[in-house]
């Protein structure tokens, strides 16, 4: 029992321990899901300020590079002096680089156009860029269409990068159309008659580089053509659109934007934020995540602490459930000793009570006779040695009850099985208990049992009418193919429906509240034992008139003729035989 105890608490704590190991991991998960998702939301509002803030940057810029448009096509005598200076008053951001005007000249124009420009730039000719040094190269001009660069406002960036060359000789004469990327844009953006965004072009010149940048084109449109006669190009870097961003989202963030294409396809799929950004002519990739500290921050409750705070509760209830186990259990053993000592003391009474009443009738009568044998005639002789023997058997019989129960504890109790005659047992019981009986029914037939043991439980039976039932006994036989059965009946009160499945438990009487001599509460415990380890039963019932206890054994010709059978367990009610194992 203490070990099965064991396991029950080891099976709570572990189950505990389980649970709360779940528990936790679910904690875990859900707090791990809730910050992704917090974190995820707050990126793609930042993505969404960053976006359209480089759009608005954009747009501005273009709006910069169609103000320079106009001035090409409403100033009819324009000078490399005058365009400069218009653009120095533009927003400082339109002019990192440089901005240029290209005229549309056809191949047939070409000498003509050179010619015209020579009057202001003596040595004017067209270049392009060598696509692997980024230096200028001169071109033969046979092209069939040139945009070549007639007014150019270099940009302070490129101005800083090369201070050594004249960035306005740099830009003068560069033919746009020798430049895939260039003449692309300049392309889309005459076709359609509005502004262009770029992609990215990496631009170089010489050992300087100058970095990812990109082009705004805007057409420009004489008064006097349908058709637009050039255009007017700004190039820019892609860090100057961080600047419009507010200071606090800059801490807060990291971006870059870059080219997206079916060939290079996103810069960089690592980011917690990628996006595209439509643009006129262009479609750009936006990357964002958070700074390293705002990262940390967005993470949301470390695993580990969750982890840590789980387990530590699990820890805690499941030790104070063991602890609140070995209180209870510790509480019902003392419940239990009190009940086993409250036990002890009324068995010690009844069996006081039971034994010193015979023993004092023998002791006394047995002194009598002993002191003053001569004042007895032959008749009060024989009547006090008669009234002796009876106390005499009454005290053995609450012993040989006393021995039975005490060798049912240890299993230990052996039955010697034969053919019996029933009705001479009977009588024998009847005598012993000194009772007066009705026998009712016809001659029963022979009995396999043990002799001894069934003038035990008759007499137990008898005894028991005789002092908590009715004035009236009777004992009835019944017999079939199988058994035989007794049945030892009273017209007494009958016992309680509630009392009924304990009157065979050990120490237990149904008769406590009534005006009879106690009893030590053993004698129906004992011969229930003894009927079940002769392959037999005791039972009880009431009809509405007479109280029946009814033994059955097995008939002498059905049964088994074992001279020793193996001594089974005892056969107790299931409530005795769980409280019997608790107190072990």
């Amino acid at each position: 029992m203490t070990h099965l105890a064991r396991m029950r608490r080891s099976r709570l704590v572990v189950g505990i321990i389980v649970l709360g190991t779940i528990g936790t991991a679910i904690a875990s998960a859900m707090v791990q899901r809730r910050a992704d998702a917090n974190a995820e939301e707050w990126v793609n509002e930042r993505a969404v300020l960053v976006a359209d803030a480089t759009k608005a940057t954009v747009g501005e810029l273009v709006t910069g590079v169609e103000a320079v448009a106009a001035l090409v096509e409403t100033t009819n005598d324009l000078t490399q002096e005058h365009f400069t200076a218009f653009v120095s008053r533009l927003d400082p951001r339109l002019n990192k680089i440089g901005i240029a005007y290209v005229p549309v000249v056809q191949r047939e124009d070409t000498s003509a156009f050179i010619e015209m420009m020579r009057l202001t730039v003596p040595d004017y000719a067209f270049s392009g860029l060598d696509p692997f040094t980024g230096l200028e190269v001169e071109l033969s001009g046979d092209a069939d269409v040139h945009y070549p660069v007639q007014f150019f406002a270099p940009g302070t960036f490129l101005t800083e990068k090369l201070p050594e060359h004249s960035p306005l000789e740099i830009g003068i004469g560069v033919d746009a159309a020798a430049s895939p990327t260039f003449a692309a844009v300049i392309d889309e953006t005459l076709q359609t008659g509005t502004s262009t965004v770029s992609s990215f072009i990496p631009i170089s010149y010489g050992d300087v580089s100058i970095g990812q940048a990109f082009v705004v084109v805007t057409p420009v449109h004489p008064p006097d053509t349908s058709s637009p006669s050039g255009a007017v190009a700004a190039i820019m870097i892609d860090w100057l659109l961080q600047t419009d961003l507010a200071g606090a989202i800059t801490q807060e963030i990291e971006w870059k934007v870059g080219p997206l294409d079916g060939q290079s396809g996103r810069l960089d799929t690592t980011a917690a934020w990628v996006g595209a950004l439509e643009l006129p002519g262009a479609t750009w990739q936006l990357d964002l995540e958070p700074t390293e500290s705002v990262e940390q921050r967005l993470a949301g409750t470390p695993s580990w602490l969750v982890w840590a705070i789980g387990l530590s509760l699990t820890a805690g209830i499941a030790g104070f459930a063991h602890l609140y186990r070995l209180r209870a259990r510790s509480r019902a053993r003392i419940s239990e000793m009190q009940r086993v000592s409250e036990e002890k003391d009324r068995f010690l009474a009844a069996v006081s009570h039971e034994i010193r009443t015979p023993l004092t009738a023998v002791a006394g009568l047995a002194h009598e006779l002993s002191e003053r044998p001569d004042d007895f005639d032959g008749t009060e002789f024989r009547s006090l040695l008669g009234t002796v023997a009876e106390q005499s058997d009454e005290v053995a019989a609450i012993v040989e009850d006393l021995l039975v129960a005490a060798r049912s504890d240890i299993d230990n109790i052996t039955v010697h099985l034969g053919t019996i005659d029933l009705q001479t047992e009977l009588a024998l019981a009847i005598e012993s208990a000194g009772v007066e009986a009705e026998v009712i029914g016809e001659y029963p037939p022979d009995a396999w049992a043990d002799a001894q043991r069934v003038r035990q439980i008759l007499r137990n039976l008898l005894t028991n009418a005789d002092r908590y039932g009715g004035p009236d006994i009777q004992v009835r036989f019944r017999a079939d193919q199988a058994r035989v059965s007794i049945t030892v009946a009273d017209n007494g009160r009958p016992i309680p429906e509630e009392q009924r499945r304990r009157i065979f438990e050990p120490y237990t009487s149904a008769h406590e509240d009534r005006e009879q001599v106690g009893s030590i509460g053993l004698g129906l415990f004992i011969s229930r034992t003894l009927a079940a380890l002769m392959e037999g039963s005791l039972d009880y019932d009431h009809d509405g008139e007479w109280s029946m206890f009814t033994l059955s054994v097995p008939r002498s010709n059905t049964a088994s003729h074992q001279p020793t059978p193996p001594a089974p367990t005892n056969l107790v009610s299931g409530e005795a035989e769980e409280d019997r194992r608790k107190s072990a």
